[in-house]
């Protein structure tokens, strides 16, 4: 089934930050993943405000989706009147409890019509993905969808970064403006943003109509359960994650911030009771109901682009047993079904040299050789009963190379009244470039677009400290690229970090999975298991043909214009992205590129 839903009361899913306009099909298949399976109802209040004075408050307001039932449906409701939208086999039949009602019937006298209530995707059949623009200073998808019963169409700009719809047009047969609906403020309630203030204008009347929905309640599931986003998740740790390891660690710095999030998805969903709910707040997981299956969908997308061929790009997934240990076949089919994991027992406790080696040979076959010797000799002891190893895996060549014979030798200011001598790569092309505070970005795409590097530099030599103070997942987000001319001077730069991150993620609100006071009854039917570290490795390597990067964790348990100028000689920021969904695969900093 594919189906696209959203209401003038708010959106079901978050599409995510997508660079080019994707297959109508891709975007329904993104969305179809999100929604939930459980029956979802929303109610309100309405205020309904023109511009000659007429007024309706108090209107009830509500939605109510089953998107799970046999027979889909989707039901709005506004005073006493409803539409009731019914699928099947993907066609959809529509129920008025006012029979002379049509979808562009004006509601009570307000002006607002039925298809302006549902935005008109409910009606999917024929509806075109045409474009790709600015709508309120932020990136949109362009969507036109025919009306039912009518020669017009409605024109949709839905926002990338949050998927929330940002307005809507009917248009007559030539295109031409008839009405506007749009979106002037919206909120975030129970993770899921939804619209407070609307506004409806009529362009052969000249008349405008104000409206403003309060009193929303959620009735179960809860949206921050029934539509988590994956790439929110991941995007969001990225950013806590970073914060506490840029505070304590000196230097260049390179993590994979989506392979560790794998590898505690897999340890969460052996989670129980407080344990549990420390990780999902920490890790901003949906619970384990929406969890598992969301991973699992941005897994496959990942190992998709691989099969395409323009880059290199795998994630795998294992799990190493104590092989006389029983854990819970539903555990472990868990960890099958949605990570893929291999699952391969092996014997701590006759031979734990062995088995180290045998994790470390999978991990370095994994990253194509280049991770190697992920667990240390003395990490592992005869009482570890699991380990959980995520590996990921890039190489991309650049969209555009940049020349080896433009390639200079050129200071890079380490800090104030510190320099080195690097090999500065240059090119001057029409790249995606965006002013944000104090600093600017750039994104550099990679063959066949489907992940890119933003490189994050600050105005000032000495303003890394600020810029990784105040960057979060929403700042990005909110970052409004431009393709503009832009001569680019960026150091080739190798680097490998090793990071032991179980004291960090302690200190950022899960302490208890490192404790022995842990539940991790859902991995073995009876607790006493823990956390016991947390060992993450990731390499890169940036040249003039594009990047290379690995990353493994493994769980111990136990306009035209003059060329704007980009020129990145010293310490920035840098991170590599899935586009379609924006989830970041990896992230680093650069503060010496000779070292």
């Amino acid at each position: 089934m594919k189906r696209f839903f959203l209401s003038v009361i708010t959106i079901l899913s978050s599409m995510g930050a997508f660079c080019e306009p994707l297959p109508a099909d891709d975007i329904l298949e993104l969305v179809r993943t999100k929604l939930p399976s459980d029956p979802l109802e929303l109610t309100g209040s309405l205020k309904v405000r023109t511009a000659n004075g007429f007024t309706k408050a108090n209107l009830p307001v509500g939605m109510e989706l089953d998107w799970g039932a046999e027979t889909p449906t989707a039901k709005y409701t506004i005073d006493k009147e409803t539409l009731t939208i019914t699928w099947n086999n993907d066609v959809p039949s529509y129920d008025f409890s006012n029979k002379k009602n049509k979808p562009t019937s004006d509601i009570l006298g307000t002006g607002l019509t039925w298809a302006d209530l549902s935005f008109s995707v409910l009606w999917w059949p024929n509806s075109k993905l045409i474009d790709e623009e600015k709508k309120l200073n932020r990136p949109s998808h362009v969507v036109d969808v025919p009306i039912p019963g009518s020669k017009n169409t409605m024109r949709l700009w839905i926002e990338k970064n949050m998927g929330m719809l940002l307005e809507a047009q009917t248009l007559d047969p030539k295109g031409k403006e008839l009405r506007k609906l749009k979106i002037t403020s919206i909120k975030k309630m129970d993770g899921m943003w939804v619209a407070k203030n609307l506004e409806l204008r009529d362009k052969k009347s000249g008349s405008k109509t104000i409206l403003e929905i309060s009193d929303l309640v959620w009735k179960n599931p809860k949206p921050s359960e029934a539509a988590f986003d994956p790439a929110s998740s991941v995007n969001q740790l990225t950013f806590d994650l970073y914060k506490q390891l840029s505070a304590q660690e000196d230097g260049n710095l390179f993590l994979s911030p989506y392979g560790v999030a794998s590898a505690l998805a897999m340890v969460y969903g052996g989670a129980r009771g407080e344990t549990a709910q420390q990780m999902d707040d920490t890790l901003h997981f949906g619970g384990q109901g929406a969890t598992h299956p969301a991973f699992s969908f941005l897994r496959e997308k990942l190992n998709g682009i691989q099969k395409k061929g323009d880059v290199q790009l795998s994630v795998a997934n294992s799990l190493w047993p104590q092989e006389d240990y029983t854990f819970l076949p539903d555990y472990l089919g868990m960890t099958k079904e949605f990570y893929g994991s291999e699952i391969v027992a092996v014997d701590f406790k006759g031979d734990t040299e062995a088995a180290r080696l045998r994790i470390n040979n999978w991990v370095e076959a994994k990253t194509m050789d280049r991770i190697k010797n992920l667990i240390k000799e003395n990490m592992l002891t005869a009482s570890t009963k699991l380990v959980l190893a995520n590996a990921i895996y890039f190489k991309g060549n650049w969209a555009n190379s940049f020349d080896p014979k433009m390639t200079r030798q050129a200071l890079f200011t380490v800090k104030p009244g510190t320099e080195a001598m690097v090999s500065m790569m240059m090119r001057s092309d029409d790249f995606n470039r965006a002013q944000g505070k104090d600093f600017q970005a750039l994104e550099l795409p990679y063959e066949g677009n489907d992940l890119s590097m933003l490189i994050l530099l600050p105005e000032k030599a000495g303003g890394l400290p600020a810029l990784e103070n105040a960057l979060n997942a929403e700042t990005l987000a909110s970052l409004e690229f431009n393709k503009r001319e832009v001569m680019v001077q960026l150091p080739k730069f190798k680097q490998e970090s090793t990071l032991e991150l179980g004291r960090h993620l302690a200190a950022m609100g899960m302490p208890l999975a490192f404790s022995d006071q842990a539940d991790l009854s859902g991995m073995n039917g009876k607790g006493g298991l823990f956390i016991d570290w947390v060992v993450h490795k990731a390499f890169v390597e940036v040249n003039e043909e594009g990047t290379e990067a690995a990353a493994a964790t493994a769980v111990g348990i136990r306009p035209t214009s003059m060329p704007a100028m980009f020129i990145a000689n010293h310490p920035f920021l840098f991170l590599i992205r899935e586009n379609s969904t924006g989830t970041i695969l990896f992230i680093g900093r650069v503060a010496d590129p000779s070292s």
